[in-house]
């Protein structure tokens, strides 16, 4: 987002950076991937402003596993960009 010029309004600025991945990156990442991320946005959002221990630690290495497998696939998109 920031590589391209964009900057995220002070609020709703993790909304909008998931609403920017799911048009710039289109195809290249699943809806699905888009829908995990947007969900543990509204998650992170709950825990920061509402309850506390509402995530399980299954839910947290779940969770970790996902964003390992998201960078893997970002970087295989930057590598295909600039090679």
């Amino acid at each position: 987002m920031f590589s391209q010029g964009y900057r995220p309004s002070s609020t709703e600025g993790h909304m909008a950076m998931v609403k920017f991945l799911h048009v710039s990156l289109g195809t290249e990442v699943s809806d699905r991937m888009i829908m995990v991320l947007n969900d543990m946005r509204k998650k992170r959002h709950r825990i920061v402003y509402e309850e506390m221990d509402i995530v399980s630690e299954d839910e947290a290495g779940q969770a970790l596993k996902w964003a390992e497998e998201f960078v893997k696939r970002i970087e295989g998109i930057i590598r295909r960009k600039i090679e």
